[in-house]
Order: C-alpha cells, then structure tokens, then sequence
C-alpha cells in the first residue's frame, strides 16, 4: 500500500476534479505545432499537474522523489543534471491511484549534452519507484536511426530497446518541445510536437506503476507536467502499422503500383483489395476552413486509407499547405505521398512534414532532351522522387533516363486494356488510372518470369572481376560492356586533391603504401594501379576525381560517386560543377551528415544514403524497419542503398509501391542477384557488369492489328533492342501464345493460324538465359481479326 500524499500550490492530484466531455485538454505551448484536443471522456481525471512556478529553488513537489543524482527545481523548471551515462539522474512521482493507463505530457529543454548521443526521458509504468520500468527515450541528436526510443528497463536492471526511430531534425539547445507518452494496456503512443513518432504494443510486463523523468549525459529541463487518465482504447496495431497494400495477381517481376483518383466513399470501400495500392486525394478547401477531397472531408478519408492504401495528396494551393500539415500530424499520418504540378508546393509541404514522399507532376504537352535534363533536376530540387507522366509523353528511353537518375516513373493513362499493356511494356513504375477494371484484368495475362524492367546496372568501381578496380581502364570496359551507372570512392589527398580510391591506404591496389591522407596526388600519381592485377594493365594510374568525370562527360552513362571522406562535400560538388556534369551524377555515403550537405549544396541531384542491416525474422517486423527507413531518408530525399542482404522481398516490394528506386551493393554471387530480380530488384551495384550485358532490354514486332481469312496463317516476326545506348535491334526467335480468343485462332512457333471469325489476341514471348535462369520478355498484345 502507498503512502498518501497530497500535492500542494500547482502540483495536484485531481481527484475529483473530472474533466467533462466538452472540455478539450489544450497543453502544448502557441509556440508548437498543434494536434487534435485530446477530448477526455466523463472517467478521465487529471493526476498530477505541474508548473513549478510556486516549488522553491533546490526543492521538489511534496511527494516527488529524486530517487538518483541530481534534480531538483530552479527558477520554474525541474532540472535533471547528469554528468555521464554511468551517473544518471532520475526524478519519480509515486502515483497514489494504481494505474498505468494514462497520458503523461512535459515540456522538455536540453540545456548542455556530453554528446549528441546522449538523452533523457518519460519514464512510466515504473515499478517499486525505481525499476523495472518503460521509457521515451529521446537523444539530443534526434534525427540519428536510433534518436527516439520505446526502451524497457528490464527486472535485470538492463536495457532491451525494442523500438528505435528519429526526429526530422535535431533537438536545439534551449528550445522546449512538447513530449507525451499515451500507455493504454499494452499498446503506447510517443509523441513530439503533437506528432506521432513512436506507435507499440510492446507494453506486455507491466500494466501499472508511477512515473517520472531522467537524464543521462545530459542537463534537461522539465516543465508543464501533466499525467491524465486514459479510459479509451488505442486503435489496433494494425490501423497504424505499416503494411502492403493489395496488389493485382501477376508474373510479371517488377510489376508497376496501380494508382487511382478518390471519388467517392462508397466506390472507394468497393475497391479495397482489388488490387489497388494508392489512391489519389485531391486537396481542396471547402471554405470553411475544412479540407476535402471530391466533396468528402479529408479527414475522413485519411482515417479510412490507414492500413489498406497508400494516400497520395495533390496539392495545387499554397494556402492549403498549412492546415494539410496540422492535419497529417492530428491524424497521425506516416505513410503518405504528396503530389502536385508546383514543385514548390511539393517542397514547402516537405519542409513542414519531412517524412512525406513528393511526386511531381509534369504538365507540357511535349518532353524534349532538354526538357527531360530539366524535370530531373526539378524532381530532385522539389524533395521528389517521382516524375509523374502522361502515357502519351513516355517512351523506354525517357523511363530509363530517370530511372537512371534514381527517380521512379508514374504514368498517367491505362484508359483501355491496349493503354494498359502499353504502360507496363513501357517499364513504368505505377500506372494512375480511373479505369482499374482492365488494367488489373491485364497483369494476370503475362507468363511466369516476365521482366518489363531491366535492372539499372551499376559496376561497381569499374569491373573489378575484369580490370582494374578504380581505374580509367575499368571505367571505360564498364562503359563499353553497358553499364547503366559507374560507381566510384573520392577520397581527398594531403594537399587536398580528390582521387579515386576506395580504402585509406594506397597498399592493396598499387605498388605504392601509406594512407591517402598522408600522401600528396604527386606522391600517388607515381605508383602503379594496375599491375597487381594483371601484367597487361601495368602503368594504370590513380585517377584524379576531375579526370574521372572528364572520362565520361557527355555520354549516356551516370556516374555514381561514393565519398570515402567527410568534409570533401563542397569540393566534390565543385568540381563536378566546373566540368558541366550535374546532369550525370548522383552521389551517395554511408555517412547520413555527409549526403544531408550534399542535398543541401546540390538539391538538383540525386542522393543516396548507405548502410547495413539485418533483415527481421517477420513480416511485420521487416515492413516496419522499411518504413522507418524510407521515412528517414525522405527526410533528405535520398535512396536507400543498403547492402543486398539487408533486403527482403517485403522491403523491395514496399519501396516499389510508394515510388522509391533504390540501388543495392555488392553482387558477385549470380545466384543472389538472380534471387533478387525475381523479388523486383531494379538496381544492383555488382563487380560482374557482364552477367547483364548481352541479356535484351525489350522485344517489339512491327505490327499491332492483323487481319486473316479463316484457314490463312502468317508469320510474326519480332526484333529486340539490346541497348538503350546504341538503340540496336536484333531478329530474335520467338514464340507466340494466346491471350484470348482460343478457338478463333490457333499458334505454331511464331505462326498464327486463323482457325474461325472473331477477335483474338497474341503475344510474341521470347525467352532467354541470364544469370543461370530462363527469364520472359513479351511483346505488346498483337490484335487477330479473323472473317470467312
């Protein structure tokens, strides 16, 4: 049994002061954004609420305990003072009333951090006023992977950190933000500044306990305390995880998203689990200064797509910007899309929620080279990742164009079955079309290992399997066998130039020894790279970085450059500017600081963030960890490039579906990477560029339509391109099969028979090895009529 207490001037327990159902809790300070009013129902009573205006200094509240270190109240504000990890302080509130369903809010300011890796926290549902217990964990760096947490004090007094994810920017110094945690049984809910980031049902240990406040490395003050009642249940997990939405039965291995605009509730309850991933909400003021779309309320809406469709919000006024904002965050929305024809719309909105993914939308009625050059670099300078085009507009060259440049391809159309086919042979992304019926129909009709995307092939610091790594005459055999991408590592020299080299030392790869960073370019201008693999290549050079970009300038190829160094960005970005060649580079790092400045410095090229990880043993599991990662990179608009086996087909089909094109290292098994294109991989970084190089891109006849008398036969005739570079077309054999119409014709190789009238249709497939396995390319439906 506790002992009672009472708290005196502003710290209280609320009993009986009940909260009525039209009073709405109002606690964040003007100066944060703002959420939905918690609305408290006839049994929610506040606990405990606390300014500290009226505590003296060097005090507690009467009953507060600082059961550890140092915290105690100055000037207003409770003050937790913790010189290291190892000597943490911790405040508690024994709770007179046995509960642990409750909301418990604070205002939270950093004063001083030994390092960004430091934090402080909420503790809750702590047992025997010390441990075990559940915290909100938040490091003064809260925009690292791990800088929020759902961690847990076990019985052991050891740490088991369950859930991990970031804030879109760090903590400042002496800037209060508003934190709540929400526990209901064993679901919780954290949340900064009225937005989500946190959402478990990992509180299975313990249902009940006080609360309290710690720091660890850090000086943190605390302030507006309020603990309130919690008597309603959270949503179900499943409304706020993260998922797959529905998508239509095909063989086709990287199929495109299909994409459809709201209309109305009724058609839009018809279409869940058809087949359809996103839906497309047009963002309009209904004058009243609520949002709508097509006439619904916003709101609405949003809480019907959660965890059934992806939402994609066009936005086309600025002045809907900010009440769209303060709505994503009261609905706690963390799946979503924005899309618009004002790039500017797209970033303003990004700028004030960093986790939305941006789409632009392109509006000329025609695409030229140029025009192609500028809506890259206006995707990448809007925080998109999506270029959305109408079908008329799109040819493979113009999707491979910015597939290569990391952007993925929405294509507007699919009006009838022929359309559909037209933008699935086109290698789109996703298809936005009103007429779902048939395009869905027209997935199923394709035959087992179809690819209508070939892989962007990135080769990996030349072809190391071949040549030289990192070496002029690896980069041009890398060229020359079709790459897609050359991948490259900068590193900079004792005086300060830019190289070519992937380690620290010059000593495996060259006959020279010693670390760059001790070496002038003269010094490592001297030593050969090229004789340690191979006699024929003796007297290669280190390349210089600007050499390397000279190499490839005005040619179809992206170079992909990989810094090595941190604080080379500027340098980096110059010279790629004084050589003209921002057209044809993008640039990633393991580094997250490192590709932040680069967006920063360069907004209008593509970035991409590196890393590692293990791949969970769940699907839920596995879906979550994409989805913090795609929200973490979002928050620059960057890829994801992780390491091949940090994927999962969960995670490629997730990324697919929400428009983020991803590049994936380092292949050099052929098994792995056959494995992966059939899960829908589209961008592997291998050191074997030939395993892809004489596979064909695409497969085309001359004819769409044919007319034939019964009992006549012809002979279709298919070509495939081999290049997108050379535009080069082979005869190839193939063989035809019936998409409909059995009965009216019949098929012999590549004869077609009519047999009795009607209308049928046809493809030409023609199949072929790569990589140890028979993989499909089809032709477009080609269309029979048959007449006595």
């Amino acid at each position: 049994m506790k002992e009672k207490w009472s708290l005196k001037k502003k710290a209280r327990l609320v009993a009986p002061i009940v909260l009525s159902t039209s009073m709405v809790l109002n606690i964040l300070p003007s100066t944060t954004k703002m959420e939905r009013p918690v609305l408290a129902n006839s049994q929610e009573t506040f606990l405990v609420e606390e300014n500290f205006d009226q505590v003296e200094n060097q005090q507690l509240p009467e009953g507060w305990k600082n059961i550890q270190g140092n915290g105690t109240v100055i000037n207003g504000k409770l003050v937790l003072t913790s010189p290291s990890t190892g000597s943490p302080s911790r405040v508690v509130i024994p709770l007179q009333e046995n509960t642990g369903d409750y909301i418990f809010e604070a205002d939270m300011t950093f004063k001083s951090a030994v390092e960004n890796t430091r934090w402080a926290s909420l503790m809750y549902r702590i047992q025997s006023e010390n441990y075990p217990y559940y915290q909100f964990a938040i490091r003064r760096g809260t925009n690292v992977i791990n800088g929020l947490e759902f961690a847990i004090r076990n019985e052991q007094n050891q740490w088991e950190v369950p859930v991990k994810t970031f804030y879109p920017e760090a903590f400042e110094y002496n800037k209060s933000y508003r934190l709540k945690v929400i526990a209901k049984d064993n679901r919780v809910q954290h949340f900064v500044n009225g937005q989500l980031v946190i959402d478990t049902d990992l509180a299975t240990s313990w249902s009940e306990g006080d609360v309290g406040f710690q720091a660890s490395g850090v000086t943190v003050e605390f302030d507006n305390v309020k603990l309130t009642s919690k008597t309603e249940a959270l949503p179900p997990i499943e409304e706020t995880s993260a998922f797959l939405p529905s998508e239509p039965e095909t063989n086709i291995l990287n199929a495109p998203t299909v994409i459809t605009p709201f209309e109305t509730m009724d058609k839009f309850n018809e279409m869940i689990n058809t087949g359809i991933s996103s839906i497309v909400l047009r963002v309009e003021s209904n004058g009243t200064g609520e949002l709508v779309t097509n006439g619904v309320l916003l709101s609405e809406v949003l809480q019907a797509t959660k965890g059934k469709v992806i939402p994609i919000l066009q936005v086309e006024s600025n002045s809907d910007i900010k009440s769209l904002t303060n709505l994503l965050i009261e609905e706690a929305i963390q799946d979503v899309h924005v899309m618009s024809t004002n790039p500017d719309i797209v970033k303003s909105l990004k700028q004030d929620f960093p986790t939305a993914r941006g789409a632009v939308i392109y509006t000329k009625n025609s695409l030229s080279k140029h025009d192609l050059e500028t809506l890259a670099f206006t995707v990448h300078r809007g925080l998109s990742k999506v270029a959305v085009i109408p079908q008329k507009l799109l040819t493979p060259e113009i999707i491979h164009y910015l597939h290569s440049r990391t952007i993925s391809v929405w294509g507007i159309g699919g009006n009838n079955v022929s359309d559909a086919h037209g933008l699935i042979h086109l290698g789109v992304d996703g298809i936005i079309t009103e007429n779902t019926g048939d395009t869905i129909d027209v997935f199923s009709q394709y035959p087992k290992n179809t690819i209508v995307q070939r892989p962007i092939i990135s080769a990996h610091r030349g072809v190391p399997s071949l040549a030289p790594e990192n070496t002029m005459v690896g980069y041009n055999l890398a060229y020359e066998l079709g790459a897609d991408q050359i991948e490259t590592d900068v590193k900079v020299t004792k005086d300060g130039e830019l190289i070519i080299m992937h380690d620290n030392t010059i000593d495996r790869t060259t006959t020279g020894s010693g670390k760059v960073s001790d070496l002038t370019l003269e010094e490592i201008r001297q030593v050969d790279a090229g004789i340690k693999f191979g006699e024929e290549f003796a007297g290669e050079k280190v390349p210089t970085f600007r050499e390397f970009l000279q190499g490839f300038k005005g040619k179809d190829v992206v170079l992909l450059v990989e810094l090595k160094d941190t604080g080379i960005e500027e340098k980096v970005i110059q010279e790629i500017k004084e050589e003209d060649m921002m057209n044809q580079v993008l640039v990633q790092s393991f580094d997250f600081q490192s590709v932040k400045k680069i967006h920063e410095l360069a907004p209008e090229i593509g970035v991409g963030f590196l890393y590692s990880a293990g791949v969970a043993g769940n699907q839920q599991a596995r879906l979550h960890d994409a989805q913090q990662m795609l929200n973490y990179a979002a928050t620059i608009n960057a890829t994801l490039n992780a390491s091949y086996g940090s994927i999962s087909k969960d995670f490629i089909t997730y990324m697919r579906q929400r428009g983020q094109l991803n590049l994936h290292w380092t292949f050099r098994n052929e098994q792995a990477l056959e494995s992966q294109l059939k899960d829908g991989l589209i961008g592997p970084i291998t050191d074997y560029t030939q395993w892809l190089t004489d596979s064909p891109i695409s497969l085309e006849t001359p004819i769409k339509k044919r007319n034939l008398k019964v009992g006549k036969s012809t002979t279709i005739q298919a070509k495939s391109f081999v290049h997108y570079r050379d535009n080069l077309k082979e005869n190839i054999e193939t063989k035809l099969f019936i998409q409909d119409g059995e009965g009216i014709v019949s098929v012999e190789g590549n004869t077609v028979t009519a047999v009795s009238p009607g209308t049928a249709n046809i493809f030409a497939v023609y199949t072929f090895t790569m990589l140890g396995e028979q993989w499909n390319l089809i032709t477009e439906p080609i269309e029979v009529n048959v007449s006595e």
